[in-house]
Order: C-alpha cells, then structure tokens, then sequence
C-alpha cells in the first residue's frame, strides 16, 4: 500500500528488509512448520511441547534452540545462535537472558516427522534444493510470487483467481490487512468456499482471513474506497480515453480481458505518464465517484527481486534490521528506502474544475501483480459542466488499468464481517489451522505448495464479497541471484533513488517483453 504511514510508507522498504524462511533437515523429505509468535512478558502461553523455540534478540541475533526450558530469568537449551548477518556463532548447550529477547518464535512439523539433527532458521538460504519449475530456473527473477493467492467459484464454473493477500507485508514489521474485491465471485449457496494458496518461493505468516459480505441493493453494486463501502449502478464507461500512444477507450472500457498497458520508459523506470478521460454527466448533484480496476505490472516485481539479489548475502542483515523489536525500523537510510519506493507510487485521479485547474481527490493503491483490484475514488465535479473531465496519472509500464468508470453514489452500506466455521487442509477440516485464523491470534504458517480452502456461511439476501486478510511473507533468495551482489547499487538506491532507476531501466527493458509468459508460466502447483 502507498500510503504516508504504516505498511505504505515501508513499500519503499519492500526490496531490502528481507530474507528466507526455509525449513531443512538432514532428512530429503519436505517438512512444513508452522510458527507461533509469543512476547516475552507471555511466556507462560508459550507451546511448551513445539520441538523448536527461536529467540529473536534485542540486538538482532537469533537463537534456535530445541530441548529447551526457562531457568528463571533464563532459557536454556541445545541449538545455535546465528548472528545480525544469520552466520554461525557458536553451537551446542546455550543460555539466552529473557530480558534481551525481543520475541519468541515456536515451531512444529506439519507433514512429516523431522530429523532430530534438523534445525530451522530464520535468515538468507538458497533454494538450490527446491524443486523450482524449469521455468525458474531458467530465469529466476521472473518466478512467480507476491503474497497469497485466493481462489473462489466464478461464474461458468470452477474456481477463479480473485485476490491477492498483503502484497506489501514482506517482513513482519510490515505486516498489515489488506482488503479486495472479489469482482467475479458467484456464490452457489449458503456455504462459500475460498481457497488461500502458496504458488511461490515463499513462506506465508496469516494473522486472518475473513469475508466481508456488503448487502447489494437490486441492480447495484458496491465499491470499496477506503474503510467506505458505496451502492451504486453499474458504472458509466468514459465516452473518450487518450493516452500518450493514442486512444485507449477500448482499453478500459469494461472489466474483461482487455487492458490499458504502456511499455516502461527505456531511460527512466520511476518516468510518469497521463491520460485523459471524459465522462457524460450522469445527473446533477448527484455524488460521483471515480471506479478503477487495475493490477501492477512486473515492474514492481523486478525492481523487488533485483534489489534483494544486489542485498545478496547481506539481506538478512536487512531483515534482522526490520524485525527488531518488532516496530519499524526509522532513521536516514530508512528514509532514503521510502523516497525510492514512492517513486513508482499509485494511479492519482485529478478533476478538472472551473477554469481549467485539476484537483487531484486520491489514488487507486494496491500492490500485487497477480489479481485485479476495483476501488473507488470518491470525487467532486464542477456542477456547471456538461461532461466530467478526468486525469490519471500513473509510472509508465507499471500498471494494467483495466476499467475505468464513473458511478452515481446511492449511498454507504455496512459490510457483514465473517469468519470462516471450517478449514480444510489436504482434504481434511483442520481445527488447528482455523482456530489460528481469527484476527489478533497465532499466525498460521503456509509453505510453497500449501492450500487451504476456508468455508463460510453467507448471509441471507444479495451481497457483493471483499476479501480481507492479514499477515506478511518472506521471500526466499535464489543461489542466481547471489552473482548480483553489489553494495555500489545497495548505496546508488540508498544516495540517488532517482538515478538507481535510471541505472535499472536497460537491464528491465531486455526482459520486460517475456517477463509475463515466464511470470504465469513458473507458479507452483498447489495440493488441495
């Protein structure tokens, strides 16, 4: 999210505080973990029978200790203890000083047992041993990825790609609650199913999934913007469109397959570009709002793997620099993160008023390249105008901007919160996994090829269905990107965000024309 505060603010922060979460053993089978997050001042709630306990430390090391037990003020055990940069300290019997632990971390083997020699650790491993598709392989900052992916029935049958979780949330400092429209979903009775899915190299942390059930008045159908949820008509297409390559009313007019999309700049990644649409009035007085249906492009994605290949071996550095204590991290070099960040940014949307002067009223802001997201933007026009003139401007090639419309506000609605009453997980209800699902509580961990579908019970009557899930991720470093490494470009990101992109720009433009095909082509497959 790109917003001045929380989550949005750290966008900027996406490519550097990061590292890999990987479960190994001496054993050649897959283990899934899932991990369980605890204060020090509650270590009384801590799951005293998990084979694992992980002291995150104050100062940025991390303990993974099993056979361990408190001592007082103390925790004792068998282990290891890597430091800030996640190499290997020391080993065997350790003492860890409850007052200088920032948080605890507990985890258990889902699949299979685990080698009693195994450990798991927070920090940057490679994925030599994973079995990446060709596709991956062959170009690995083209892998598919961003967050989890949620799956519900559309219309035609069989499940369709409906949203994408906490795309931003890539560390969990930044962990946060995103909200999406499930445009194309139809339920097909009372109960809905929505299946969450881990298609990437990536480990999953869920906080919370839950439905947000907005009632629908007969021929209407509800907008989010903000925390707001509006009623209105299905919106107006514009009566023009014209980007900078020409017409683009084709483009945008409705919610299909078809899409606006410009090549990114050759010379500069962060370079802006405008169009200009213009709307028939559809009644005076009446509240308006902008409707925009969009997705990132793989800009986003290239510039985040490409930064966290120049972090290489350093990047659980980073990571260790983001969890500390579990707050944001602040100061210069934080700052200079952002401002790199921003300079991608959202869709803002101007009007224009009396006289000629534009009034920018918001922007669309979502992060993620997998699913589309409809927001709306309420707005203000002026009354003596026969059209509603609109400007958006947006990164050139960062954005497939597939609808834009104007609706008439019929008025606000509330949404009906619901959590789901069963979760299924390989085929089986899971009490485990839904018990970790309400928001607040243990974090329900997913690994590359995890799926659970959550169940709900849907209220009586019409509702449009948001989506709303909370938690964070972490990617996991390829063993290519490794040749990348360079603190020159760490440092030209950190001093010259402007000139970094500039530096970046030939280097997409090679790849920019295959990185879809490649993108789809490498998701994991998934077992339900």
């Amino acid at each position: 999210m790109w917003r001045e505060s929380g989550v949005g603010a750290f966008q900027a922060v996406r490519p550097f505080v990061v590292a890999a979460a990987l479960a190994t053993t001496v054993s050649c089978e897959p283990t899934g973990y899932r991990a369980s997050f605890v204060k020090p001042t509650d270590v009384a709630s801590l799951d005293a029978g998990a084979p694992f306990l992980k002291c995150h430390m104050r100062e940025g090391s991390v303990f993974v200790l099993s056979n361990w037990r408190f001592d007082g003020p103390l925790v004792r055990g068998t282990g290891r203890r890597y430091d800030l940069h996640r190499k290997l300290v020391s080993e065997g019997e350790l003492v860890v000083a409850l007052d200088a632990v920032a948080i605890f971390e507990t985890n258990r083997p889902e699949t299979v047992p685990r080698s009693p020699a195994g450990y798991i650790v927070m920090g940057v491993v490679t994925v030599a041993s994973v079995g990446l598709t060709a596709v991956c392989v062959a170009n690995p900052k083209s892998c598919f990825g961003s967050c989890p992916t949620f799956y519900a029935p559309a219309e035609g049958g069989g499940d369709a790609l409906e949203a994408e979780g906490f795309s931003a949330s890539i560390a969990r400092p930044l962990e946060d609650t995103d909200v999406d429209a499930m445009w194309t979903a139809q339920p097909r009775g009372k109960t809905f199913d929505v299946v969450m899915a881990n298609e990437a190299l990536e480990t999953h942390l869920v906080d919370s999934v839950r439905l947000l059930a907005a009632p629908r008045p007969p021929g209407m159908r509800v907008y989010r913007a903000g925390d707001a949820y509006f009623a209105a008509p299905e919106a107006t297409r514009p009566s023009s469109c014209r980007a900078p390559s020409g017409d683009c009313l084709d483009d945008v007019a409705a919610i299909d397959t078809r899409a606006y999309q410009s090549p990114a700049d050759a010379e500069d990644l962060s370079s802006q570009e405008t169009l200009e649409l213009s709307f028939p009035r559809p009644s005076p007085g009446a509240s308006l709002g902008v409707v925009i249906a969009a997705r990132n492009s793989l800009l986003n994605t290239f510039i985040f793997y490409q930064a966290l290949a120049y972090l290489g071996r350093e990047a659980g550095s980073w990571y260790a620099r983001g969890e500390v204590g579990g707050v944001p991290a602040t100061g210069p070099e934080v700052d200079a993160l952002r401002r790199f960040g921003r300079l991608l940014g959202g869709i803002d949307v101007a009007v224009e008023q009396e006289g000629g002067q534009w009034k920018s009223w918001g922007e669309h802001i979502e992060v993620g390249p997998i699913a589309r997201e409809v927001q709306l933007i309420p707005i203000e026009a002026p009354s003596g105008a026969a059209d509603v003139h609109v400007r958006l401007t947006m990164t050139r090639g960062n954005w497939k901007l597939d609808h834009v419309g104007l609706a008439r506000l019929a008025g606000k609605v509330d949404p009906i919160v619901l959590a789901p009453f069963d979760v299924l997980h390989a085929g089986r209800s899971d009490a485990l996994a839904r018990d970790r699902l309400p928001p607040g509580g243990d974090r329900l961990g997913a690994y590359p090829g995890d799926a659970y579908t959550l169940r709900f019970d849907l209220p009586a009557g019409e509702h449009e269905l948001f989506l709303e899930s909370r938690g964070y991720y972490i990617e996991w470093m390829r063993t290519s990107w490794l040749a990348d490494e360079s603190p020159v470009e760490v440092l030209r990101i950190l001093a010259d965000p402007q000139g970094a992109m500039r530096k970046l720009a030939p280097r997409y433009k090679s790849v920019e024309g295959d990185m879809e095909r490649l993108f789809w082509n490498s998701r994991m497959q998934v077992q339900r």
